[in-house]
């Protein structure tokens, strides 16, 4: 698989660029070649000669170009890379465009400005490439990557001065699209947020299903954290191989610190032995779960944890557990248990999607709580917020809460901040500013 392609944009290296010339890589569906900034015959873009502007003519051919990745299957636009006379176009050679990291910024606020609806994401950077340039070291030449995935709000136009086109990617070339290809990919586009509302909705039900495990149902609450790829980018051939799950798929635990007052606090994780384990198979997927043994006469079991991970990159934790007024300890949900989670479910989704080479594939995030008789209080056990007894504290509700979209992984602490918000005004409760780092 092409790293251009597959890799997250900040690791991709000028070794990486190499290997498109040293394989003689065509164009294609997904990648397409510019030695510079598109110019009318037999003129240079300023960029190339003063390195002060873009000229028009080059920004609206980036722009259909890039725009006709996004209405088709994705793909990245390479500025800095000679082609052949070829039919299909094949790299021959890197040549470096000055000043890479000034025109990525340029370029950025051009997508930002000219293009309706706006891309939920488009990655564009800079790999530079010193001991390839003809000019000094300041000039910062380099190539530059524009890379945008298949996306849920296409068809895209491009709207520039006054113009408006939409554009599609057909094998190796960008064409404007007709007007019954238009009115299909908008059809199919609200078929694929039928499938995800409808994938959704699966998960709610099994997550209540989940329930039925105790015998005493008017005592249990559990949190499902969910997360589905918006458009069908990501598809594993299996995730369960010779009795667990497929080794580089695993999640990837990560600790979540909150800064308050100028000093880092670690968030507790609150339940033992999680992630749970061992990994067991399932149609198209697998799941790991964890029980207690049975604590409490006529429950069965007292908890159960688990995670979950389907061939179509759809990720899924969860914590299920009856309550017991005799034990406060047992009767608590540790507050800080629901954000640590909130934050290793889109670390796992962000990990799942650069696995499947689908490193631009937006997620949507779902979390929901059910909460069943008196149970599902929210506090901390001995320490900073249990102080009596526990039904002065207050109860996790019955909420689905807004969708949350998992785009650039930056974005994840900001999501966390956002949800950790959420989570306490659902019960009725402000809460304070919060910035989280994740270690």
């Amino acid at each position: 698989m092409l790293e251009v392609l597959s890799k997250p944009i900040d690791e991709i290296t000028i070794a990486d660029i190499q290997s498109l010339i040293d394989e003689e890589v065509p164009e294609g569906e997904q990648i397409e070649f510019k030695r510079e900034l598109p110019a009318a015959k037999g003129k240079i873009d300023r960029w190339m000669t003063r390195g002060d502007d873009i000229g028009d003519y080059a920004k609206r051919g980036i722009l259909e170009e890039v725009v006709a990745f996004a209405n088709a299957y994705g793909g990245v636009l390479l500025i800095g890379i000679e082609e052949s006379k070829t039919k299909p176009s094949v790299a021959t050679k890197i040549s470096p465009v000055p000043r890479c990291a000034d025109l990525a910024d340029r370029l950025k606020n051009v997508f930002r400005d000219c293009v309706d609806p706006k891309f939920v994401r488009v990655d564009i950077d800079r790999i530079l490439a010193k001991d390839r340039c003809e000019c000094n070291d300041e000039c910062g030449c380099g190539v530059v990557i524009i890379r945008v995935g298949k996306s849920r709000l296409a068809p895209h136009q491009v709207r520039f001065q006054k113009t408006r086109i939409c554009t599609i990617r057909r094998a190796d070339r960008c064409q404007e699209m007709t007007m019954r290809e238009i009115q299909d990919m908008t059809l199919n586009v609200s078929r694929g947020l039928e499938r995800l509302e409808k994938r959704l909705s699966e998960r709610s039900e099994r997550f209540q299903e989940d329930f039925s495990r105790f015998a005493v149902q008017e005592s249990a609450f559990g949190i499902r954290f969910t997360a589905v790829p918006v458009v069908d980018e990501i598809r594993f051939d299996r995730v369960f191989h010779r009795g667990r799950i497929v080794s580089d798929l695993d999640m990837p635990w990560r600790e979540v610190l909150r800064k308050r007052s100028g000093h880092r606090e670690r968030l507790d994780d609150a339940l033992p032995d999680f992630p749970p384990s061992p990994w067991q198979p399932r149609l198209r997927g697998t799941r790991a779960e964890r029980e207690t043994p049975d604590s409490i006469p006529n429950y069965l079991p007292s908890y159960s944890s688990y995670l979950e991970l389907h061939t179509d990159g759809l990720v899924e934790l969860g914590f299920l557990s009856i309550t017991d007024e005799n034990n406060v300890e047992r009767y608590l949900l540790d507050p800080d248990w629901p954000i640590v989670m909130f934050a290793n479910l889109a670390v796992w989704a962000d990990h799942i999607r650069n696995k499947a080479g689908a490193p631009t594939a937006e997620y949507a995030l779902e979390v929901e709580t059910r909460n069943l008789g008196n149970a599902g209080v929210v506090g901390k056990f001995g320490g900073k917020v249990v102080h009596g007894k526990p039904r002065s504290l207050p109860r996790l509700p019955n909420t689905e809460f807004p969708r949350y979209p998992l785009n650039d992984p930056d974005d994840i602490t900001g999501l966390l901040a956002v949800f950790f918000c959420d989570f306490w005004n659902s019960m009725g409760k402000d809460c304070e500013d919060a910035d989280f780092i994740l270690v």
